[in-house]
């Protein structure tokens, strides 16, 4: 047992920090979120479904607004070399949220935002799998117009420095089940706390 005035040990504070929750929550806000938490669930898993191979995902809300971040992403990490500037649209569109998500749960101690964010985070590992599977047989029209035979494609280029082009497909795959094991995890985090805030509902 730690000593009075010890401080709480790094688990202890994490799970404060990840479980926050007020001693009296608004019953209006309780039921925004519930209802918050049924569309993630339902439209996330559909997202999941979508196919990796055609792409399916771009067709769907959540891709547009993930365009102009990927490409903001590689003006960001450009100083940084060749490949970090590839493959900085990928992890500039995957670790926005996750910075948003920082930041609710260190500045405004809300866990439940964070887990909605890291749920927009899983979406974009979702989002780039196939571009990630279409390195290896590129099929896919960029915003350049063309397909990767015969334009610009991050992942022909970065898997290429990996050595890893030829397996692209394989990739693409591993990258959507990191995807999808990211939404269950948001999803469960979010439906625990769901569950603490209806209990403490005023």
């Amino acid at each position: 047992m730690p000593a009075d005035g010890d401080e709480p040990s790094l688990p202890a504070r994490a799970r404060v920090l990840l479980f926050d929750v007020p001693d009296e929550v608004d019953t209006p806000i309780v039921y925004a979120r519930a209802a918050l938490l049924a569309l993630l669930i339902m439209y996330g898993f559909k997202l999941a479904r979508m196919d990796v191979p055609s792409w399916e995902l771009a067709s769907s809300l959540m891709h547009l607004p993930m365009v102009p971040i990927h490409e903001f992403g590689h003006i960001l990490f450009r100083p940084f070399g060749e490949f970090m500037h590839l493959l900085g649209g990928s992890l500039f569109q995957v670790g926005l949220p996750l910075v948003f998500g920082a930041i609710f749960l260190a500045k405004n101690r809300d866990p439940f935002a964070a887990a909605v964010m890291l749920w927009w985070s899983a979406v974009a590992v979702m989002d780039v799998a196939p571009y990630v599977y279409d390195a290896q047989l590129p099929q896919h029209v960029l915003l350049t117009g063309r397909t990767g035979e015969t334009g610009a494609h991050d992942f022909i280029d970065v898997l290429g420095d990996l050595g890893l082009l030829t397996r692209a497909q394989a990739v693409g795959f591993v990258v959507h089940r990191v995807g999808v094991a990211m939404l269950i995890l948001s999803i469960a985090w979010a439906a625990w706390l769901a569950c603490i805030q209806f209990a403490r509902r005023k």
